[in-house]
């Protein structure tokens, strides 16, 4: 899956409902890590549900997973967004502006954008 698709995908959402169905199913996309994965990568803190990130720009690798299926929904947008930056674009990221694009934002709580907000950071901290 590449983000253009998951763009048009959402641009057909009518309804929040219809959203929050398209992230349940996305959610199902992101690769499932094992238990001794989680236990190699960091947790974030602050988000309403478990939440594990894990970023390297070169080679690139992302690991990402949640105990919330909303949360994984949302983290394969973010796996995917960031699969596809170049360095250049990763130091300009704004997930928070990607999932207004979306019209995800207004109805996420403020803890699951804290959670986005602190992905962002371990993101832009690498350069």
């Amino acid at each position: 899956m590449i983000q253009s698709e998951i763009y048009k995908q959402f641009e057909m959402c009518k309804t929040w409902e219809e959203r929050y169905r398209l992230l349940i199913q996305l959610s199902h996309k992101l690769p499932k890590l094992t238990e001794q994965e989680l236990a190699e990568i960091p947790e974030i803190d602050g988000c309403e549900s478990r939440l594990w990130f894990f970023f390297q720009s070169t080679p690139r690798v992302i690991k990402a997973y949640s105990d919330a299926r909303l949360m994984q929904g949302i983290l394969m947008i973010v796996v995917t967004v960031l699969a596809e930056k170049s360095v250049e674009e990763l130091k300009e990221v704004n997930l928070q502006q990607i999932f207004d694009d979306l019209q995800i934002t207004k109805h996420l709580t403020s803890t699951r954008l804290n959670g986005l907000q602190q992905i962002e950071k371990i993101v832009k901290q690498l350069f």
